[in-house]
């Protein structure tokens, strides 16, 4: 089995990389072609629908795992085009190049395409109404790969950390080094979900592979605060910090920020783990899990 994976430096880009090597032949793409970890990778230029659709026929892949997005959330209100480009436009590039290839589309979409207004977790089949620039983007993407009429897997999954690039675990631990005390919204809910977790779950969802579109996050909810709090107490007993800032919970209102966040972002996983026969772990397990890999 041949694989595309586009976007193999990102965070599940990259988990995806190794977890796939089994029985499959990867080819990772990044926007410059540059080595990630030493690894040799392929130009892609996800703003030039003809670069992607050459890329595609030419590579003639059996799966386009597309782990690439724009995820600036806060910065996509004034980027709108630069949002829309990647998240949507690209996306039915991909999927148009899929059909006419006959492979298979895996792609990831995120819990911003809801308005956050509930108050039990997500279903596949609930109305998506996102509030933002970002959410819309990606719910265009989705909405793209629906049109197109080639074979695919949607997985929205929300809250990705791991130990690289960017993300509210190393921000928390980067800020702890500076400051003794954080003040830490807790009047969002969500399931944090480590990107190991995500590249696996496909990894086994590839196995028997069913178009659809799937919720995959670890089991479990927390707010940002909670989230915080897990990880400080790990960070100390691992010997990652000396000593746990103090926190300090807020709500939303006292974090403004450029785009609106989902209040309630818990997504229902239920048709996941029963279709793929997948028991996804609980948030707190799977963040144990990766920072061990942060120990010193």
């Amino acid at each position: 089995m041949k694989v595309l994976l586009i976007g193999a430096e990102g965070q599940v880009g990259y988990e995806l990389w190794h977890a796939l090597q089994f029985n499959r032949e990867v080819i990772p793409t990044t926007s410059d072609g540059r080595d990630v970890g030493g690894m040799t990778t392929i130009k892609l230029d996800l703003s030039d629908a003809q670069d992607i659709s050459k890329k595609i026929d030419n590579i003639k892949p059996d799966v386009i795992c597309n782990a690439a997005a724009y995820t600036q959330v806060d910065q996509a209100e004034a980027e709108t085009e630069a949002a829309k480009s990647i998240n949507h436009e690209a996306v039915a590039v991909m999927a148009d190049a899929a059909r006419r290839n006959k492979c298979l589309l895996v792609h990831y979409s995120t819990d911003y395409v809801f308005s956050g207004d509930h108050k039990v977790p997500w279903k596949e089949k609930d109305r998506p109404n996102p509030t933002s620039v970002y959410g819309q983007t990606k719910l265009d993407g989705e909405q793209a790969i629906l049109a197109s009429g080639c074979e695919y897997m949607i997985f929205r999954t929300a809250w990705v950390f791991s130990n690289r690039r960017q993300n509210f675990l190393k921000t928390m631990l980067r800020l702890a080094e500076n400051n003794q005390q954080l003040k830490i919204v807790n009047d969002q809910q969500g399931a944090p979900t480590w990107a190991t977790t995500i590249a696996l779950a496909t990894m086994l969802a590839l196995n028997i592979p069913e178009t659809g579109l799937y919720h995959l996050t670890s089991n479990g909810a927390t707010t940002w605060f909670g989230f915080a709090k897990k990880i400080f107490s790990q960070a100390e007993k691992i010997g990652l910090i000396e000593q746990q800032p103090e926190l300090v919970p807020i709500s939303t209102k006292d974090f403004p920020t450029a785009a609106q966040r989902p209040k309630y972002s818990v997504l229902n996983c239920r048709q996941f783990e029963g279709v793929f026969n997948v028991k996804l772990p609980h948030w707190q397990t799977a963040l144990q899990l990766c920072m061990q890999r942060m120990k010193p």
